[in-house]
């Protein structure tokens, strides 16, 4: 944003469009009748519509001066949606504003990078669980057995029998509520992992965004995939996990093992970049790709449970020698060292 513009700029023009951009979420979504070809697409063309919203927001706290004229402006394009538009819709679309200027904050005030996608990933949480206060979880996943079951239904055999039939069907029947339960036991976790995703995506089209209207803004400095390594803090909370999953108290237990299933899917990353350091050592180019082929595409559980391990491990031995200095390079480009 050139010096010459007022300061104030950015944030008016965030909140005007972020104005109309909900409105326009609020018309496509409204309705209840069964939609055409034409208004499908809309639909399909809003559908990034919410992590576009938080991008503008967080260009705007960076390219506005003083940068508490951003928040001035949320305030006003939450007034005028408040009484504008449907509530529902606004409540959802002020989680993504609030997300915006906090990525902007994290950006501007150079926050760790582990403690920005935290807070990123914290402030559109509120919105989540009001979804599902909204709608609990037990009734989504409901309705999707529901329909698999119709599904289901549909496609059985023409000759099979009326007590065939009802006997495949209610075995299908206990097989989805069984995968419905172990769904809602691990759905904290599922959305935990969504959460972080798309923090890290509005980061990223944040940094990029400001970049590209020529604002110096600086972002955080990775290592090579091959040397990553995450905070060592990782380690206790999984331990934390794992213990109050060994409580054996339902409530307790429960978030334990969504804790656990968390840290262990993000300790997993350590554990393949660990996997990538010795295969780029060991293998050429051409073994690499053939291998990361075949693992990716016949053995990708394996590839996490063996990375978590790997990522465990690390954190404690440290098999590639970082934090000692004295690892061998592994043919990739230079630079190593934590991602925090």
């Amino acid at each position: 944003m050139p010096k010459s513009w007022p300061g104030y700029l950015p944030p008016m023009l965030a909140a005007a469009v972020t104005l109309m951009l909900t409105a326009a979420y609020a018309a496509a979504s409204g309705g209840s009748d069964p939609v055409g070809p034409l208004m499908g697409l809309v639909i399909l063309l809003l559908i990034p519509v919410p992590v576009g919203i938080a991008v503008i927001w967080g260009s705007a706290i960076l390219t506005c001066r003083p940068y508490q004229a951003a928040f001035a402006g949320a305030v006003v394009w939450l007034v005028l949606s408040y009484f504008l538009l449907p509530r529902d819709i606004v409540w959802q679309m002020s989680g993504n504003v609030a997300a915006g200027l906090a990525a902007g904050l994290a950006l501007g005030r150079r926050w760790r990078l582990d403690t920005a996608l935290t807070v990123v990933a914290a402030v559109l949480l509120p919105v989540i669980i009001w979804a599902v206060v909204q709608v609990p979880v037990t009734e989504q996943l409901q309705v999707v057995s529901d329909q698999m079951l119709n599904v289901l239904e549909e496609n059985l055999p023409a000759g099979a029998n009326a007590e065939q039939r009802i006997l495949v069907l209610a075995k299908e029947k206990r097989n989805l509520e069984s995968m419905a339960a172990l769904a809602a036991k691990i759905y904290p976790f599922v959305i935990g992992m969504g959460l972080l995703g798309q923090g890290g995506i509005i980061l990223g089209l944040v940094l990029f965004t400001v970049r590209r209207l020529g604002l110096p803004v600086g972002g955080w400095r990775l290592p090579r995939f091959s040397h990553w390594s995450l905070p060592f803090y990782l380690v206790w909370l999984l331990v934390l996990g794992v213990g109050l999953m060994l409580t054996r108290m339902p409530y307790a237990a429960t978030a334990g093992l969504n804790l656990a299933l968390f840290v262990a899917c993000v300790l997993s990353v350590q554990g393949i970049a660990v996997q990538f350091h010795v295969t780029n050592r060991m293998l050429s180019k051409m073994g690499r790709l053939l291998y990361w082929l075949v693992m990716g595409f016949f053995f990708a559980p394996l590839i996490l449970v063996s990375g978590t391990a790997l990522g465990l491990l690390d954190q404690w031995v440290d098999l590639r020698h970082l934090r000692t200095g004295s690892g061998e390079d592994d043919g990739n480009a230079d630079d190593s060292g934590n991602i925090e």
